[in-house]
């Protein structure tokens, strides 16, 4: 640890499992360059502690003077919990961090997130009384399905700056468990479901900078569903603080489409867990890759007369 540099009062927790764990690594070092400032404490709760990927992650983050614990949790307990689309269980670790991170203050993140700015942004944070504040997640149109009021907003929960001490007052994570298991045909996103239908909206509202969802660069996007400003917007989208590659399409992969993945690929190259290229990247799309698209045509026809296609 540098002791030069000041140490970030909010621990950073993650909550992973085996197919996202070397993610987890990427979003920590993008923090760390961003916030040379800083000294970083780094959680992961994780349903299988390997001791070689361990060994590697923390020696990666000490080197770069942070702190990194892992913390194993059993899954079992939360296999009766309904998982769809690209989720895992381990969605629902983060239900259980003010009960294993005893801090008052914390600061979770999903870990396909990438970091392009300071998050001294949250350090005048001012959460007004409330157990958490997060941004808007202008997908959700289903809050009369969840009992929720018509007004209240619901939040992403892959960002979020959460009061412990006030969670743990409020039982936040029993009530929300509870919920889960009462009303499994009600969820549609994990345990965020069950956070917005527990909160109903008592909840402070970050600008979606500070969650830039990758819903914000589709062409039919619309802020009917958000209290967002067309300034909230483009400032998010230029002006990032948190890059949330949200939904099944993920940097790594190489058919995402995301225009901003570049920001991944720049910080992953540090992570002792690098990848050489893309997930899902064929033979033919490397050969795309280096030559110009006249060859590429040329080339295009040579193989198929050979039978093949690229």
């Amino acid at each position: 640890m540098d002791h030069h540099k000041r140490e970030f009062p909010y621990p950073i927790v993650f909550c992973a499992d085996g197919k996202f764990k070397n993610h987890v690594l990427v979003t920590a070092i993008s923090i760390i360059e961003n916030n040379k400032e800083f000294n970083f404490k780094f959680y992961l709760l994780c349903s299988e502690r390997n001791s070689d990927w361990n060994t590697k992650a923390t020696a990666c983050m000490e080197a770069y003077g942070a702190s990194f614990n892992e913390i194993e949790i059993n899954e079992s307990d939360f296999q009766h919990f309904p998982v769809m689309h690209h989720f895992s269980p381990a969605n629902y670790f983060r239900l259980l961090i003010p009960e294993i991170i005893q801090e008052p203050f914390f600061i979770y993140l999903d870990a396909d997130i990438i970091c392009t700015d300071s998050l001294s942004l949250f350090l005048d944070l001012d959460l007004k009384g409330k157990v958490l504040a997060a941004v808007e997640d202008p997908v959700y149109i289903w809050k009369e399905t969840l009992g929720m009021h018509p007004e209240s907003g619901y939040f992403n929960s892959g960002v979020i700056f959460v009061d412990s001490i006030k969670w743990k007052k409020m039982t936040i994570g029993k009530r929300v468990m509870d919920f889960l298991s009462q009303y499994p045909e009600k969820i549609r996103f994990v345990d965020q479901c069950g956070l917005n239908a527990v909160l109903d909206g008592d909840w402070l509202p970050l600008a979606p900078k500070f969650n830039q969802q990758a819903i914000l660069f589709r062409k039919d996007f619309s802020t009917a569903h958000t209290s967002w400003t067309e300034d909230d917007i483009l400032i998010a989208k230029n002006e990032p603080l948190l890059i949330h590659f949200t939904g099944p399409s993920k940097p790594w992969q190489y058919s995402c489409p995301h225009p901003l993945k570049y920001w991944y690929w720049k910080y992953q190259q540090d992570s002792p867990f690098k990848l050489s290229h893309p997930m899902g990247m064929k033979w033919s799309d490397h050969i795309k890759k280096y030559f110009p698209k006249s060859l590429k045509h040329k080339l295009r026809r040579i193989i198929g007369a050979l039978g093949y296609s690229i």
